[in-house]
């Protein structure tokens, strides 16, 4: 059996990776959106990304490297902050994986550590965009009320305060947000699967 610091170590790597990944199909759904990428799908992207959200650089399997060029404000140190929320987003939902794996020994604690060391990782809140925290979604979480819709709420508002090209309404940045607005669910369906089964693997610690 794993111990303790083992366990936090590898369910905060899925989570940060997923992050890493959701970012990346981002910015190659923007990057497609030129009109000299028309020759690659979005279900591509999609279908790319979710085989393993665990795998950042899958992507590369599409024959496509990212151009700078192409995405524009996506490429700049500013557009890194929205990995930081992603990343948040998802550890401020670790409580709702653990309620779906109640045979499971791991502590409270040991979620808490969990977030703890994402934290390290990186995390962004600016002005509080993403209204959920760690501690609300623990108290929902043992209330057994259901799981909020995860959504892109916060990202459009992210976009909209702080993007600049990325704010002009046009059909590239619309297609954009479309995508965004079916990635984020998808990716965290399948991260929120992916933390049940781990939590359930460390029945006992």
């Amino acid at each position: 059996m794993a111990n303790e610091d083992a366990i936090v170590s590898r369910v905060a790597d899925i989570i940060d990776n997923a992050a890493e990944s959701l970012f990346e199909a981002l910015r190659y759904c923007y990057m497609i959106a030129d009109e000299d990428f028309y020759n690659i799908t979005v279900k591509d992207i999609f279908r790319v990304g979710l085989v393993d959200i665990t795998a950042p650089d899958c992507f590369r399997n599409l024959g496509l490297e990212l151009d700078r060029s192409k995405i524009g404000e996506m490429g700049d140190g500013n557009f890194r902050e929205v990995m930081d929320i992603i990343r948040y987003c998802f550890a401020v939902r670790l409580p709702f994986a653990r309620r779906e794996a109640p045979e499971s020994d791991i502590k409270d604690s040991q979620v808490k550590q969990i977030y703890d060391t994402l934290e390290d990782y990186g995390f962004a809140n600016p002005e509080g965009i993403v209204v959920e925290s760690f501690k609300s979604t623990s108290w929902l979480a043992k209330t057994k009320k259901p799981e909020p819709a995860f959504d892109t709420e916060w990202f459009r508002s992210w976009i909209y305060t702080y993007g600049h090209d990325l704010a002009a309404i046009n059909n590239r940045n619309m297609f954009m947000l479309g995508c965004a607005d079916a990635l984020f669910p998808l990716y965290y369906s399948s991260l929120k699967e992916r933390l049940v089964l781990e939590f359930r693997k460390y029945g006992t610690v």
